[in-house]
């Protein structure tokens, strides 16, 4: 039987003119473990509104992941931020919007809050491959490590943030193997 491999580049898109773009991510180091969240707001230039790192106690993945987009979502609220183009890389929570439905009993509440305050914005979701989310990857792998942040910034921005950033910003793809 032959393998077949694949590569593919991924590069991330800037949302379109009046929108923003919010990433998030969750990292759980065990499952359960350590958990963190993280994402970023970015405008249609590319440009950052705000990042977003924080620890969240020891929890599951699905708990991390669905936890980055209610904060990343209260984020957006408070800044009044209502146009959002979304992109995680959890399957999972995707699954979850599609079916309009979580049905993990101890994420129903976090659910119920992130439904109602979606309610009231105008947003696309969708999923991204982990190299195109790799800058709300590395802030939650910081949170998950009790590396809280929150900048507007970008020159507050720790120096490998601001590479990451820099990356997305230029177009440069990342590869995925497969």
């Amino acid at each position: 039987m032959k393998v077949r491999n694949y590569n593919k580049t991924i590069t991330w898109n800037r949302p379109s003119a009046g929108w923003v773009k919010l990433n998030t991510d969750g990292s759980s180091l065990g499952n359960p473990g350590a958990s963190g969240i993280g994402g970023i707001i970015r405008n249609n230039h590319g440009n950052l509104i705000h990042a977003f790192s924080s620890f969240i106690g020891i929890g599951s993945n699905n708990r991390a992941e669905l936890l980055a987009l209610l904060h990343g979502i209260q984020v957006c609220k408070s800044l009044s931020l209502n146009y959002v183009h979304i992109e995680l890389d959890s399957m999972n929570v995707i699954s979850w919007w599609k079916s309009k439905r979580c049905g993990v009993w101890y994420l129903e509440d976090f659910w119920e809050e992130l439904i109602d305050i979606m309610d009231s914005m105008t947003y696309s979701i969708n999923h991204v491959f982990r190299e195109g989310n790799k800058v709300a990857d590395w802030l939650a792998k910081q949170g998950a490590s009790g590396n809280d942040l929150a900048v507007s910034l970008l020159t507050e921005s720790p120096r490998e943030l601001r590479g990451l950033i820099r990356m997305d910003y230029s177009g440069l793809p990342s590869l995925r193997f497969r």
